[in-house]
């Protein structure tokens, strides 16, 4: 003992440090909760909720696509849909926020528990929970996935608990869990192995005889049969090994089921998980060796399995980083044992020690993270987790208020949010991937997508009539930046609508209906500047002058924020004008500064546009503005 401090101070000291480690853990896995992931797989599982609720059945084939309808749909992931879907309905995004907030705080609580139980140690369990929140961080999404991670941290803490005592009845726990989620996610299969291993090993550790043994093995045998209350009953156990392998090239076509690259940093490919992956073997390793009769197999299987599982599939990385919180705990505690061998308890310079670390880790996460994460929410808090902004809120919205007929093109990362806010339209793919098309169709979509020669062949042969596709400052710098080019060049494609986020193409002869639309003036348009302004310049390109004008005076007075889009239009055919002396281009002048009140800057424009041989119909508008506005000075 240290002089000057005794039992009843060291005692107070270590609650506060532990209430610190366990603040310290929570705030760590609300920043990893905070992680905008793009919800494109979202929109589908709500919209597949959607459809069970309203039919009070699980579809059994496909119903929200036209290139694949009444194909076999095996969908296990009902449960969480209709989850999703309800929460939704409720609360909103917001509901659905607090639940990815509470989800993920459970997961990475668990796993630290987990930890502390099986090393004695906090500190560890802390220390590693923080440090896999780096490792999982960039895949928490709010989709059926993080009831993989949940079911898993479940079947690990009734384990756990059942080791250090607890009744039998605890084990019941096991198949309930099993129940649940086998028809929330495909991943019960990996659960179903987790209990097997865990409860078998431990099993034989206590001998067959003993009946807490034969509660375990019972506690097996009740959640394989759990797994059976699905649908599909036994074929839901075999269908997951099945379109693997019938249809393992999608690994190679989804990023999220690319190896991850070690020791680098990409989307869904965090440069932490090299590192901790190797901390994990080092201290392992060096566990093994210093106590090799406390390693416990059943815990080493399921962390090398998984580990496995992610170098193979970076989707199962977070899987890994949560399943190793507790195996590198009481591994590190193995470790320390070893090496300050006869000593009990902990000293005050490792209370110290860990309150410093605690206090040091929330700086960090104070000054440099949390500004990243007020960043991340400054839209609103499911707006920005979900990455609101990058769906086409308003081309849906156009949709939706003109109900002309035609099949559909668009992202694949859009069609999930197509299915949900235009029920009524069928999409050409979406997020599902091999649940419902085949590899063959995903690459023709990829081609098309892409603009790769051939691109308008894939469309033909679907007789697509709408693309619905990313503007010029959404595609600039990716592959969709191609085929949006395609179209802008091509003369059977034709634009009707434009947001700046997304565009609208019509064919010019399966999108009869819209084109001819598009040319009276009879499509509606969402309360949008982008979209207003697109109709501005709608009337402008039909040579319906006074029209646009009117229309645009109108919008300035609606839109505030249309004046600086308007002001750098004008401003860029200025500089054309001043460059070229293109009449054209001092026609436009001529207008803008005519729309925001610059009488004798419009008429110096329209007078330099006349002078450079501006032809009809804008020199007839030109002299029309000249007569109202009367002489200007020089532009």
């Amino acid at each position: 003992m240290v002089p000057g401090h005794g039992p009843e101070a060291r005692g107070l000291a270590q609650i506060g440090v532990r209430l610190l480690l366990v603040a310290t853990v929570a705030v760590y896995a609300l920043y990893a909760a905070s992680e905008q992931v793009t919800g494109a797989d979202l929109w589908w599982t709500m919209a597949a909720g959607r459809y069970i609720v309203d039919h009070g059945a699980v579809p059994r084939q496909e119903v929200f696509s036209y290139t694949y309808d009444g194909a076999p749909w095996f969908n296990q992931e009902w449960l969480s849909q209709v989850f999703y879907y309800e929460l939704y309905r409720a609360g909103g995004g917001l509901a659905l926020a607090l639940f990815k907030f509470a989800a993920v705080l459970a997961a990475f609580g668990l796993a630290t528990w987990i930890g502390w139980r099986r090393s004695g140690s906090l500190v560890f369990a802390a220390g590693t929970a923080v440090a896999a929140v780096f490792v999982c961080r960039p895949f928490l999404d709010i989709r059926a996935q993080l009831f993989l991670f949940l079911g898993t941290l479940a079947v690990l803490a009734v384990v756990e608990a059942y080791r250090h005592g607890a009744r039998p009845w605890t084990l019941a726990l096991l198949p309930i869990v099993m129940l649940l989620w086998t028809n929330l996610h495909f991943s019960f299969v990996y659960g179903l192995g987790l209990v097997a291993v865990l409860a078998g090993v431990e099993a034989l550790k206590l001998g067959p005889s003993r009946p807490r043994a034969r509660w375990l093995v019972a506690a097996i045998f009740g959640a394989g049969l759990a797994c059976l209350a699905n649908p599909r009953h036994l074929q839901a156990l075999t269908l997951p090994f099945v379109m693997l392998g019938r249809e393992g090239a999608w690994r190679s076509e989804i990023i999220e089921w690319l190896p991850p690259g070690l020791f680098r940093g990409s989307y869904l490919n965090p440069a932490f998980f090299g590192y901790f992956l190797a901390a994990q073997v080092l201290v392992a390793v060096t566990a093994a060796i210093a106590a090799p009769r406390q390693v416990d197999v059943g815990d080493a299987l399921v962390v090398a399995v998984t580990a496995a599982m992610a170098l193979a599939a970076r989707r199962f990385v977070p899987l890994f980083g949560f399943v190793s919180v507790p195996f590198g705990a009481k591994n590190l505690a193995l470790v320390r044992e070893r090496w300050l061998a006869g000593r009990t308890g902990v000293s005050v310079a490792e209370l110290g020690g860990a309150a410093l670390a605690c206090v040091a880790a929330l700086a960090v996460l104070a000054v440099r993270l949390v500004p990243e994460a007020r960043a991340t929410l400054a839209a609103g808090v499911f707006e920005g987790l979900t990455d609101d902004a990058y769906f086409p809120h308003g081309a849906v919205e156009f949709l939706r208020q003109n109900p002309l007929p035609g099949r559909l093109f668009h992202l694949y990362t859009w069609g999930g949010y197509l299915m949900y806010w235009l029920p009524e339209r069928k999409v050409f793919i979406d997020g599902r991937a091999q649940q419902v098309y085949p590899l063959s169709f995903y690459r023709e979509n990829k081609a098309a997508e892409y603009g790769d020669p051939g691109w308008d062949g894939v469309l033909d042969r679907y007789g697509v009539a709408l693309i619905v596709w990313p503007s010029e400052r959404v595609a600039a710098g990716s592959r969709y930046a191609v085929m949006l080019r395609q179209l802008r060049q091509s003369s059977r494609w034709g634009c009707v609508y434009e947001d700046g986020q997304a565009a609208v193409f019509a064919h010019v002869d399966r999108g009869r209906d819209w084109i001819d639309a598009y040319r009276a003036f009879t499509l509606r348009y969402p309360d949008l500047p982008t979209a207003q302004l697109f109709l501005v310049n709608a009337y402008l390109n039909a040579s319906r002058y006074a029209q646009a004008r009117a229309h645009l005076v109108e919008v300035l007075g609606q839109f505030p924020k249309a004046a600086p889009l308007t002001q750098q239009v004008e401003s860029r055919l200025l500089d054309t004008a001043r460059t070229a002396g293109a009449a054209g281009a001092w026609f436009g002048v001529g207008f803008y500064r005519d729309v925001r009140g610059d009488g004798p800057g419009a008429a110096a424009a329209f007078r330099a546009a006349l002078q450079r041989g501006l032809s009809d119909p804008q020199a007839s508008y030109a002299r029309e503005a000249l007569e109202r506005l009367g002489p200007g000075p020089g532009p």
